[in-house]
């Protein structure tokens, strides 16, 4: 009873989920009428007849002019929405010339996965240009399953980095400790080689074992520091560069 008595109060302060859903393609031609030349797709399935919703994607023309005048960077990554139909967001962000964060663009979809990975890179990559365009890019993220292969497709040869704060996540859930935490921070912002070599002697001299988990990424992947929220970046060499 109480539960039913909250979720009544939170549709009537917040809006009923179902109906905003029922809503998205006047949400959707609203964006486009406010923002002309930006781009918004709606994708449904089929159900019993009746469409429902799977996937929705937008990006903004001032966000895809704006990005003229961003660094060649782009960071991506994605989160689980927690609401009635779950789902996931993706996002793609970029930093400004004021040194602040663009977003780029944003998609719901119903899981993160390559397929849904593909469909939002694909859109993401025909809005800043084409190909030949992303190419030149440098792309930042986490190490998702479904994220790295649609990238490799899409856009192979890409320079493409993993966002050190989640390396360290994955990292600490098996090697933890304040010491090598701080070594492994110190290696990842290394900006020269014989640097990164000495950091790294350190690491095998405390822990053999996180020493080859580290060893294992290539450190042309692992160097490049990302926090997408702050997006403190830091350029560095690799012993392959």
């Amino acid at each position: 009873m109480a539960y039913r008595a909250k979720a009544y109060a939170s549709d009537e302060v917040e809006g009923s989920f179902t109906m905003q859903y029922l809503r998205l393609y006047d949400y959707g031609h609203e964006l486009l009428a406010r923002n002309p030349g930006s781009t918004v797709k709606v994708a449904v399935e089929e159900n019993d007849g009746k469409p429902v919703f799977l996937r929705f994607y937008a990006c903004f023309k001032a966000c895809k002019n704006s990005f003229l005048l961003c660094r060649p960077i782009i960071g991506l990554d994605g989160c689980f929405l927690k609401g009635r139909y779950r789902g996931g967001l993706l996002t793609a962000v970029a930093r400004d010339a004021n040194d602040q964060m663009m977003p780029l663009a944003y998609a719901i979809v119903e899981v993160e996965n390559k397929d849904t990975w593909s469909w939002f890179m694909e859109l993401l990559i025909e809005d800043l240009g084409g190909t030949e365009v992303c190419s030149s890019l440098t792309l930042i993220s986490d190490q998702q399953k479904g994220l790295l292969p649609a990238v490799q497709n899409l856009l192979p040869g890409v320079s493409h980095r993993f966002c050190v704060r989640h390396l360290y996540a994955n990292f600490r859930k098996k090697f933890p400790g304040k010491n090598l935490k701080k070594l492994m921070w110190r290696a990842a912002t290394a900006t020269h080689p014989q640097k990164w070599e000495s950091e790294m002697r350190s690491i095998r001299e405390v822990n053999e074992e996180a020493f080859r988990h580290l060893v294992a990424i290539p450190p042309r992947s692992e160097v490049l520091t990302l926090n997408l929220f702050q997006f403190v970046i830091i350029l560095s060499y690799s012993l392959y560069g």
